[in-house]
């Protein structure tokens, strides 16, 4: 990388092969089902037309890689792309959330990586790099962080790789395979069915012809009890592998170290982050800037739980939208060993359970009431009309019981420091929002809530999903409404108090 900011740079030329393995297949494909129609040219007509969907391929991939220029400036990096229609993104180093860089198992054949720039906005695609030289994108990571020059930045970045950074937490080889026990995954199903709708596209297969309804039901007679018992283990044996290698996959070599100045360095050389790194074939590094995390969730399964083992993930701004805004931390730790994560990003640790407060007894109406009704009426009608409706009963009465049992799960705590909400039964989360974080506080109370004089607060933060929220379910209205101005008290004064240490202390004059 030169210390020429104007001069506009191209993704290195790897990018090609990239492209072109990705273009190449739908190319082929096309072309062998374009000269398939054509049969009566023989099989020297699939194979020209198959070479020259090949050739296309190779110039698209040119053509785009060409067209495809990105600039950095002194504040901002200039991104343009476009063969036909052309697009120029400006993004200033100042709005930028977070930098990812990742390595597939090509990008480290021939050492680039890409680079994944997110601000937060609306754009799923806001700046992305392919492929460029692994140390550029490691130096582009840090121009745009410190919002340097280049030269300035190379610098910096001698100096700060000469400091070791301290390990937070990693995962051996075999903790790694022990935690795939727990990921159950029935991904190879979903293989299995993409496979043979891909044959069936190339007209090699048609599956409706080969196997008719009635074929299906015979052999589903024939089924014995032991058979479908087998059936059902070999299920459960490859969703134990396919977790097992998913892990693998995923997590192979993680570790999690802290990057940047120290609590007693300051915020002048650089800010603090937490470094991840992970991935067997898609190696990933990611900074988690400390100062962008908004929320701790603590996560455990009921196997995992009764064994000891939690996973801990932080809410930021500007993480990857696949993750809902959320980046893993640990995904298979003691809680001792969480604890110096969450105190190295600032956040509390969690308080004993017996500390925590309990929603109303009544909240259990509103909670099972729905179920409970609409179990009756499928009684009444098994009992007049149709007898498997009692299935639906059952079904019904198991969620109300299910309702019940997250009731007793379900409580908070508000700390000096920040809001714990623990809820859910089978899978148990605990949500850590220090209070400076708090977005909105929202009080909600729906029909059923509002005849028993129950609310729901909700306290955002921001980037939080929808999906993801910390919500306290079903508490007193007149609680609710004190529990809300609490903690706005309590937002207020920690804010006051970010403001007073963020002043400059004044030298006193002689």
């Amino acid at each position: 990388m030169t210390d020429d900011d104007s001069v506009r740079r191209r993704l290195h030329p790897a990018t090609l092969v990239s492209r072109w393995l990705r273009i190449i297949p739908q190319m082929l494909a096309a072309g062998i089902a374009a000269g398939a129609g054509m049969a009566k040219q023989g099989f020297g007509g699939i194979l020209l037309f198959a070479a020259i969907a090949g050739l296309a391929g190779i110039a698209i991939a040119l053509l785009v890689w060409w067209r495809f220029t990105y600039t950095i400036g002194a504040n901002e990096i200039v991104i343009e792309k476009g063969v036909l229609s052309r697009q120029r993104r400006v993004i200033p180093f100042d709005r930028v959330q977070d930098i990812a860089i990742e390595q597939r198992l090509l990008a480290r054949l021939f050492g680039t990586a890409k680079v994944k720039i997110e601000t937060g906005g609306s754009a799923a695609d806001e700046g992305t790099l392919d492929m460029i030289a692994l140390a550029d994108a490691g130096q582009l990571r840090d121009i745009i962080r410190r919002g340097k020059t280049p030269a300035a930045a190379a610098g910096g970045e001698a100096a700060e790789s000469e400091a070791p950074e301290l390990v937070l937490f990693e995962m051996g080889f075999g903790r790694l395979l022990y935690s795939g026990l727990f990921n159950f995954s029935l991904v190879f199903l979903a293989a299995i069915v993409a496979v043979l709708q891909y044959l069936e596209q190339l007209g090699l297969a048609d599956w409706e012809e080969l196997v008719t309804v009635e074929q299906a039901g015979e052999a589903a007679g024939l089924v014995g009890v032991q058979t479908t018992l087998v059936l059902i283990l070999l299920v459960l044996l490859l969703g134990m592998v396919a977790g097992v290698a998913r892990t693998v996959a995923r997590d192979f070599g993680f570790r999690l170290t802290r990057s940047g100045a120290s609590h007693d360095e300051g915020m002048a050389s650089s800010p603090r982050g937490l470094r991840r790194r992970r991935g067997l074939f898609t190696l990933s590094e990611v900074v988690i800037p400390l100062r962008r995390t908004q929320a701790a969730l603590i996560e455990s399964g009921p196997v995992a739980r009764q064994l000891g083992w939690y996973r801990l993930s932080f809410q930021t701004l500007g993480a990857d939208r696949k993750d809902g805004g959320v980046q893993l931390a640990a995904p298979f730790a003691r809680i001792e060993e969480l604890l110096p994560i969450l105190a190295e990003a600032g956040f509390p640790a969690p308080p004993p359970r017996a500390a925590f407060h309990g929603v109303p007894r009544r909240a259990l109406v509103a909670r099972t009431l729905p179920w409970l009704a609409l179990s009756l009426v499928a009684a009444i009608v098994a009992i007049a009309v149709a007898p498997p409706a009692g299935i639906g009963a059952a079904i019904l009465l198991a969620l109300a019981l299910g309702s019940v049992l997250r009731w007793r799960k379900h409580a908070y705590l508000v700390g000096d420091q920040a809001l714990f909400v623990s809820r859910g039964f089978l899978t148990r989360r605990l949500w850590i929002i220090p209070h400076e974080r708090t977005q909105v506080i929202i009080a909600s109370r729906g029909p059923v809530q509002r005849g028993l004089g129950l609310a729901t607060l909700l306290v955002d933060t921001a980037g939080a999903s929808p999906m993801r929220a910390p919500e306290i379910v079903d508490l007193d209205g007149r609680d609710a409404e004190a529990l809300a101005d609490r903690l706005l008290d309590l937002f207020r004064h920690a804010r006051a108090v970010i403001r007073l240490q963020s002043r400059p202390i004044s030298s006193p004059t002689p």
